[in-house]
């Protein structure tokens, strides 16, 4: 089966500058390795768009556009209320934004309409940014863009979105937190320990959105074990039961246990498992539509082999996955303290699932 992967050379403006840890050869370095270990019969490059403003405006607010547009271009606003000191614009990045924006619009669009059954967008699951606010190096929050995008312009009433960065997803949460069309599974490390410090179990939604929030925060160092049990416990029952139309799935390399910013234990192999299982269940309650986000990672010598693990899990791909670090831990570690964050997660939504409610 083809891959799409949505993806331009052009990406590489999205560039935090020398020092910042968020630089973009990332890209280039994923698109290289991908080239080197695939053969080319397995996927295809597809040309993305850039983001409208119309598009960006199903979440976005005129008045922070405009702001982003304005000191692209290099000019100074005095009254920055707009961006987190870890985010720091620069000259001509909103233009490289809208194109991972687009990227990620692009992926779903083929997806829904048939032309692939999978679709990544390089460079996506920006989803730190809230309406009128960036932070946690992304400015514009593509995933919520996207899903706006398919319930407003092409008619969707049911999209599944399960964000497996090591962060929590907080733009995301935020804009969707009332929304009964969106379930929103977010799998983290414990936010009392990592950024942004938001995605505890018993945030779960409200008003016509409750039960639709689902925070797993799991233990640092939890491993392929505990995430797997995730999965098979909170993911594929909701799945099942909400019956999505669509799955899209953000995270990239983070959970990674030598990743330089975050302290959780996936090794490859887990990296696969995990976006491998969602597309098990994808095919099972959505006709396997998938769109894969990979944009994470904190450490270079991992980033292009985790990304490349999650596309192989994806696309069932028979890649030899060779760690560039030794895992010193157990694939069970934090195993036993996951049951007990599973349990409380489904105790909280009980009254909300028939399937957490035997």
């Amino acid at each position: 089966m083809t891959l799409a992967i949505a993806y331009s050379e052009q990406m590489k403006g999205y560039d935090f500058g020398p020092g910042h840890p968020f630089r973009s050869d990332r890209y280039t370095r994923f698109m290289d390795l991908l080239r080197e270990k695939v053969e080319s019969s397995k996927f295809e490059v597809v040309d993305p768009r850039h983001a409208t403003d119309e598009e960006l405006l199903l979440v976005h607010h005129r008045v922070y556009i405009e702001f982003l547009q304005t000191e692209s271009k290099g000019v100074w606003l005095p009254d920055n209320r707009f961006l987190s000191p870890d985010t720091p614009l620069q000259p001509g990045m909103e233009k490289a934004a809208k194109l991972i924006v687009g990227a990620t619009l692009t992926a779903a669009e083929i997806v829904w309409k048939g032309r692939f059954a999978h679709a990544v967008g390089v460079g996506g699951g920006l989803h730190h940014a809230k309406r009128s606010y960036g932070a946690g190096f992304c400015i514009y929050n593509d995933v919520a863009v996207c899903v706006r995008n398919l319930t407003e312009n092409h008619g969707l009433e049911r999209i599944l979105v399960i964000d497996t960065d090591a962060h929590a997803g907080d733009g995301t949460c935020q804009i969707f937190y009332q929304d009964p069309r969106v379930l929103f599974i977010d799998i983290h490390q414990d936010p009392r320990t990592l950024y942004p410090g938001t995605g505890f179990a018993h945030e779960i939604g409200e008003g016509e959105g409750l039960g639709f929030t689902v925070n797993i925060p799991l233990p640092p160092g939890a491993s392929d074990d505990a995430y797997e049990y995730v999965i098979d416990e909170i993911f594929a029952p909701l799945a099942e039961e909400f019956a999505p139309q669509i799955i899209i799935r953000n995270g990239g390399s983070d959970p990674h246990f030598a990743d330089e910013l975050t302290d959780l234990g996936l090794t490859l192999k887990g990296l696969r498992m995990v976006v491998a299982k969602v597309g098990e269940v994808a095919e099972r309650v959505c006709n396997g539509k998938v769109v894969d986000l990979i944009g994470s990672g904190y450490n270079q010598a991992v980033l292009p082999f985790g990304w490349l693990a999650l596309v192989s899990g994806l696309a069932k791909l028979d890649l030899q996955l060779v760690e560039p670090f030794l895992f010193s831990l157990r694939t069970d570690h934090r195993l036993a303290e996951t049951r007990e964050i599973v349990k409380a997660v489904k105790d909280n939504l009980k009254p909300c699932w028939r399937c957490f409610a035997k």
